[in-house]
C-alpha cells in the first residue's frame, strides 16, 4: 500500500507538504510543488485511508448531499435532468474543494436529521426541502447547511426569483396574444418552488386585466404514465379552450411536446408550450422549449463555496444567494393569430 511517505519521497517534498495537497491546503504552496505531488499521486494510484484519517480526528472530508423525494416514489433524483446537472457541478466543486460527496435520497426531514447525526460529515447540501422540514432541519443539525431551490425563513439557500422569472415569461405568452393560459402542475402549488411560480402566473395576468380561476390551475400526477394520460385527456377536449400550457418545469414540458405530437398535436401551431429551468433537454427538444433558463452550474457552484465558508468559519450562516435567469424565445411558443383552433382531431379510442 502506498502511504504518504512514499509519496514524498517521489515528489520529493515533506510529508507535511503531501498531507496538505490531500486535505486541500493548498493556498500558501507553490504551483510546482503542487503540480509534482499531484503527479506523484497519480502516478500511484494513491488512495487515502479514510478510516485512518477519521481516527486522526483530521474530520472525515466527507460533505453529504441530500435529496427528498418522498412522495415521488417512482423517481430516482439523479435520473432528473435538473437534479442531475446540480449533482454534477456539486461533486465537481466538492471535489476540487479537497472533499469527498455522499449522495442520499431521503423520505423525510427526520430520516435526514439521522443521517446528520449518524454519518460524521463536515457539512451538508440539501435538495427539495420543504419549508418547515429546512427550517427544522437548519435548527437542529450541528455541522453547516446550505440548501438550493428552498424556501424558509432564515435558512441559507441558493435559488432563483422563480417569481418574477415566471412573471416574465406569461407576458412574453401574452404579448404574443395569449389570453387563455393554463398552470400545469403536480403539487396544490402550497408552497416553495411552486407557490413562488404560480404567484409569477397570476401576477403577469392580473397585470393585464386578465381574469383568473380555480379551473386554470390543472393538476397532473407526477408519474409518467397517469401524467400522459391527463394531457391526452386534455388534448381531446380541445384543451378546454387554452392556447398556452404553462408547466413549471422543463421536464413536463418537453414530456408533453412528446406525448401530445403522436395525438397529432402540432407544436406550436395548435398549442403552446412553455418550461422553466433551462436544462439541457430544453435545447434539445423539437421544437426548442421557450422557457426560463439558469445557470445550473453556478448553483451547485455556489452552494459549495458558501458551505465551505461556513465550514472554515464553523458556524452556520444564513446567507441567501440569488442567481439570474433570462428567458429563452424557442419555437414551442407561438401568436396565437398564427395558431390553428385546438379542436380534437380524430382521437384513438
Amino acid at each position: 500500500m502506498v502511504t504518504i511517505k512514499d509519496l514524498s519521497a517521489l515528489a520529493k517534498v515533506s510529508p507535511t507538504t503531501v498531507s496538505n495537497v490531500l486535505h486541500g491546503h493548498t493556498n500558501k504552496m507553490s504551483p510546482e510543488t503542487l503540480e509534482r505531488v499531484q503527479l506523484a499521486i497519480e502516478q500511484t494510484h494513491y488512495v487515502p485511508n479514510m478510516g485512518g484519517r477519521l481516527l486522526a480526528k483530521h474530520g472525515s472530508r466527507i460533505i453529504g448531499v441530500i435529496t427528498t423525494y418522498a412522495r415521488r416514489t417512482e423517481l430516482i433524483a439523479a435520473s432528473s435532468p435538473y437534479y442531475s446537472e446540480i449533482i454534477g457541478s456539486l461533486e465537481n466543486e466538492i471535489r476540487m474543494s479537497g472533499y469527498y460527496m455522499m449522495l442520499y435520497t431521503s423520505a423525510d426531514v427526520e430520516e435526514s436529521m439521522d443521517l446528520a447525526r449518524t454519518w460524521d460529515v463536515e457539512g451538508l447540501v440539501v435538495l427539495g426541502s420543504s419549508e418547515r422540514d429546512a427550517e427544522t432541519f437548519f435548527r437542529e443539525v450541528q455541522v453547516p447547511v446550505m440548501f438550493i431551490d428552498t424556501y424558509g425563513t432564515g435558512i441559507p439557500n441558493v435559488g432563483v426569483d422563480d417569481r418574477g422569472a415566471m412573471r416574465t415569461l406569461v407576458e412574453h405568452l401574452i404579448a404574443l396574444g395569449h389570453r387563455r393560459i393554463a398552470f400545469l402542475t403536480d403539487s396544490t402549488v402550497s408552497e416553495g418552488i411552486d407557490r413562488a411560480r404560480y404567484q409569477g402566473y397570476t401576477d403577469a395576468l392580473a397585470r393585464h386585466g386578465i381574469a383568473t380561476s380555480a379551473d386554470d390551475v390543472i393538476t397532473i400526477s407526477y408519474q409518467d404514465s397517469l401524467r400522459r394520460r391527463e394531457l391526452r385527456d386534455l388534448r381531446r377536449s380541445g384543451f378546454n379552450g387554452y392556447t398556452a400550457l404553462c408547466f413549471p418545469s422543463d421536464l413536463y414540458a418537453i414530456d408533453a411536446i412528446g406525448c401530445l405530437a403522436p395525438e397529432g398535436v402540432s407544436i406550436p401551431e395548435d398549442i403552446s408550450i412553455t418550461g422553466f429551468d433551462g436544462n439541457y433537454l430544453a435545447y434539445l427538444s423539437l421544437p426548442r422549449l421557450t422557457t426560463v433558463s439558469q445557470d445550473l452550474d453556478l448553483k451547485g457552484k455556489m452552494a459549495v463555496e458558501s458551505l465551505m465558508k461556513q465550514i472554515e468559519a464553523g458556524e452556520q450562516q444564513p446567507v441567501h444567494i440569488e442567481l439570474p435567469t433570462y428567458l429563452v424565445n424557442g419555437g414551442s411558443a407561438n401568436a396565437v393569430a398564427a395558431q390553428r383552433p385546438a379542436v380534437p382531431k380524430h382521437p384513438k379510442p
